[in-house]
């Protein structure tokens, strides 16, 4: 059981934290690369493979082996070259349908890390998602962080709305700060509603979902057949890190 100061400690630290993500913009995967090596690309073909040439390298994940995305990432994970987390999808999504085409432009995680981030696409994988965590960025320290989610608002353009389309999972973080994908748990769903800006609250905004210690909180927008490119898609979730 957590200590009196400890709690105080953290309550003190928490801070709070809004995401949103739209059509094809959900970082289904982010990577970095490990040593000195110069990257020169990193390419996914969508229902093939992704690509990472390096200077004096080149690995190859091919999506009929990593049917996954948890496989996907293992499969990085394992290379000694690249390390890889998941985020804005789940562990079984499929790999071979759901990533966005094309060469990746390099970026940065908000701990100055040079990251690739690989996207979801969305009209594929018929969902759009984002996932509130202490550890989206790389070289974050292990230690007893919670994340609260206080607010979901969406606006989706899907085929059909449909029951438990609006989902919040858990996820937990593992010793290495990388996803421990086998064990995401669904916590609520709900009634989705088509191109209609919604609010999810609890208690009039007076109550949140926590996850655990050392976990996250990943909620998805689905549909079961069509999820159009629209330019007004957006999934907004609103919390704590603490």
């Amino acid at each position: 059981m957590a200590s009196l100061e400890s709690l105080s400690v953290r309550n003190l630290l928490r801070k709070g934290v809004v995401l949103s993500a739209g059509t094809d913009t959900p970082v289904a995967i982010r990577i970095r690369h490990l040593g000195s090596e110069t990257v020169t690309s990193v390419t996914v073909t969508t229902g093939t493979n992704i690509v990472l040439v390096g200077s004096t390298t080149t690995d190859t994940v091919t999506f009929a082996t990593d049917t996954t995305l948890a496989k996907v990432v293992a499969r990085l994970n394992g290379t000694g070259r690249w390390e890889a987390k998941l985020l804005d999808a789940l562990s079984g999504q499929l790999s071979t349908s759901t990533l966005l085409d094309g060469a990746i432009t390099s970026g940065y995680d908000t701990n100055g890390n040079v990251v690739w981030d690989v996207k979801q696409d969305t009209s594929t994988a018929l969902e759009i998602g984002r996932c509130i965590s202490a550890h989206r960025a790389f070289d974050v320290p292990m230690g007893r962080s919670r994340v609260h989610l206080k607010e979901i608002k969406y606006s989706v353009n899907m085929g059909t709305a449909a029951v438990d389309s609006v989902q919040v999972y858990t996820r937990k973080i593992g010793p290495t700060n990388a996803i421990d994908i086998g064990t995401q748990s669904l916590v609520v769903g709900y009634l989705s509603v088509d191109t209609t800006e919604t609010t999810i609250t609890w208690a009039s905004g007076e109550a949140w979902i926590s996850a655990d210690v050392n976990e996250e909180i990943y909620v998805r927008v689905k549909d079961a057949a069509t999820l159009a490119d629209a330019t007004g898609n957006f999934v907004q979730v609103a919390g704590f890190i603490e």
